[in-house]
């Protein structure tokens, strides 16, 4: 037809690894915060050994909106993390407490067998990717 605009739909931004990586650190830090965990939980959670090194990534997420250095496992871990906060979210939808604590309670689920979910998700990729299939059979997505 003549005169008529054709509506496309818009086109997904590329937005590269570094970036993804600064934003992912920056959500990290404010889950693990929100989850009260110590910097070694955290940094087991982010597959990072150094100390210097953890701390140094997320002064890099602060200062600059993109963060060079995290490996494909490091952002791996990132979606994963997301994942889990966001099914507890909606699993614990009226109380934000229970959300934040469910991380470091015991859990009785097979797949816990009596130890808090972030002894699990801290092990191994498998423990996080383990404990956010659990939850998202819980919600029976």
């Amino acid at each position: 037809m003549r005169g008529s605009t054709q509506l496309k739909p818009p086109r997904a931004a590329h937005v590269s690894d570094n970036a993804q990586a600064g934003a992912g650190l920056r959500t990290f830090a404010r889950i693990v915060g929100k989850w009260r965990l110590p910097s070694s939980d955290a940094m087991a959670l982010l597959g990072v050994d150094s100390r210097s090194t953890y701390y140094e990534l997320l002064k890099r997420a602060r200062k600059s909106k993109e963060v060079q250095g995290l490996s494909r496992d490091q952002l791996d871990r990132h979606s994963y993390l997301l994942g889990i906060y966001e099914a507890t979210r909606v699993l614990f939808p009226h109380s934000e407490e229970s959300r934040n604590e469910w991380v470091s309670r015991a859990n009785t689920a097979p797949l816990f067998g009596g130890k808090s979910p972030v002894e699990v998700m801290r092990s191994s990729m498998i423990g996080l990717y383990q404990t956010f299939a659990h939850l998202v059979a819980a919600r029976a997505w």
